[in-house]
């Protein structure tokens, strides 16, 4: 796609050149980690001795247990207001001289699409940094190899992906600011909640973990956690993620091919 490379980096330096965005982006990951990664204490959900629970995959720490999903939560979040810059290049008038330029329509989502994907590898390399220096923080006794890296940035950036597809094309669609921040405000709670992002299954109401079964976000968050807390995955363990990683890459692969034809056929001045 002709332009795809030149507008992705425009989207990128204007994102570094904002000292304010780029360091809230930056910022904010590590306030979730340190403070709500810090509320719960999960040797008290356990036996007397203190042991931790098995309700969370025997994790050492709340912090190595919720890090799959403050991970999948960076990657939602970032992905859900990508769609944003394409609204306020359609009012600063920059979409007109796009849409003039010798350029795919479709380049000009996915440059967004990839900018933002691109800011949540940044923030996937500083939240793991921060993680392991905070004190009572992320645990990975039994070390890790490329493979659980590709796992985790892999499964980090599919979702990032499939989200920030979803509301590329709800902007496309949109000619108003308010219309995709109320959208967003709508469903990023209930993406979060109803999924294994921050709880485990057996802790949840049955009917909401039947329904957190099928939401993209437990696949991400599942995968990230069963390769940080076992490392060397046995065999069920093994097919469960394969399981999640194979429809991360399904949704993946579809919202690509939906976006790319809504692109081409809606986006309009």
């Amino acid at each position: 796609m002709g332009g795809l490379i030149p507008l992705t980096i425009r989207d990128l330096k204007r994102w570094y050149r904002n000292p304010v965005s780029a360091v809230v982006g930056v910022i904010q990951p590590i306030f979730w980690i340190v403070l709500f990664g810090s509320a719960f204490d999960i040797a008290k959900f356990g036996p007397a001795g203190g042991a931790s629970s098995a309700f969370f995959e025997g994790a050492p720490d709340y912090i190595t247990y919720l890090m799959g999903g403050i991970l999948t939560i960076i990657g939602l979040f970032t992905g859900m207001f990508s769609g944003v810059n394409i609204i306020w290049d359609r009012r600063l008038g920059i979409l007109q001289r796009f849409l003039i330029a010798p350029i795919n329509r479709a380049s000009i989502v996915f440059s967004r699409i990839l900018s933002s994907v691109a800011r949540i590898g940044v923030q996937i390399v500083i939240l793991f940094v921060v993680a392991l220096l905070i004190p009572d923080g992320l645990k990975i006794d039994h070390g890790i190899t490329a493979m659980d890296i590709v796992i985790i940035v892999s499964a980090v950036l599919m979702i990032s992906f499939i989200f920030s597809s979803l509301f590329s094309i709800i902007a496309v669609r949109t000619t108003k600011m308010e219309s995709i921040f109320g959208i967003v405000n709508l469903i990023n709670l209930p993406l979060m909640f109803a999924s294994y992002a921050m709880f485990p299954p057996d802790l949840m109401a049955n009917w909401l973990s039947n329904v957190a079964k099928y939401n993209p976000v437990s696949w991400s968050a599942q995968s990230i956690r069963l390769v940080i807390i076992h490392g060397n995955l046995n065999g069920a363990e093994s097919h469960t993620v394969l399981i999640y990683m194979l429809g991360l890459l399904a949704l993946a692969v579809f919202m690509l091919i939906i976006t790319y034809v809504v692109s081409n056929k809606e986006i309009r001045e």
